[in-house]
């Protein structure tokens, strides 16, 4: 289950949807990186309506009671079966432009950490879905997103048994458009290419979310490991 994500550079991402439309709106501004992003923290994320705005992380369903009830991911399989995703999926559409995401792998007794990233481009366009919940207490709208997961390629079921659903920047319109049907959007959910993805051991630092450094996002080496060990 992607439930942290990297997020530290959206610039190669700003210039390809450049190359798609003629004009964005854009409420993010200058991002500031995140390594280490954890559920309800606000990202950056493409509505359907051609605006690059922040959501809460963890999708609100417009008819919750109150913010509790949040969803970080929606399995393509099943969107048209859950309340909570149906509607979305049919109008509220996004992308969400990561660097990478980590998962855990239990070695031995040890949950061991790692950093899925690109490996021929510096970001994953991911399907998003998004909704708005109003917020009787402090009279406000929270924008609030989650994000697709499909089945595993070969390189990432050697960790887990999910992945983000990652798209071709040749489908990102296509899947924004609000006049694609479900039978268009549904084949849109392929398996990503092995070789488009590298995945390096990190070390313990990011199972602490307060830990927001690049280092987290480094290769974890055995040199490390006999470093560690010495001092423990």
């Amino acid at each position: 289950m992607p439930g942290r994500l990297v997020i530290y550079d959206d610039n190669i991402f700003r210039k390809d949807i450049k190359e798609i439309y003629s004009y964005i709106k854009n409420n993010v501004g200058n991002i500031v990186p995140k390594y280490n992003i954890p559920p309800t923290t606000s990202i950056p994320i493409l509505l359907d309506t051609q605006v690059y705005t922040y959501a809460h992380f963890g999708l609100v369903p417009s008819w919750s009671k109150d913010k509790k009830n949040i969803n970080i991911n929606a399995r393509c399989e099943t969107l048209f079966e859950k309340k909570s995703f149906r509607e979305s999926f049919k109008s509220k559409r996004c992308l969400i432009a990561i660097n990478g995401w980590y998962e855990w792998k239990m070695v031995e007794d040890k949950k061991v950490p790692y950093f899925i990233k690109p490996s021929k481009s510096n970001y994953f366009g991911c399907a998003g879905l998004y909704d708005e919940w109003y917020d009787n207490e402090s009279k406000k709208v929270l924008l609030s997103v989650a994000l697709i997961t499909t089945e595993p390629n070969d390189i990432v079921a050697n960790i887990h048994d999910r992945m983000p659903m990652i798209l071709d920047k040749k489908d990102y319109k296509l899947w924004l458009n609000k006049e694609s049907t479900p039978e268009i959007l549904n084949k849109l959910f392929t398996l990503y290419p092995n070789e488009n993805i590298t995945i390096d051991e990190v070390s313990t630092l990011v199972n602490k979310v307060s830990n927001d450094t690049k280092e987290c996002i480094s290769k974890f080496t055995k040199t490390d490991y006999l470093q560690t060990s010495l001092f423990e």
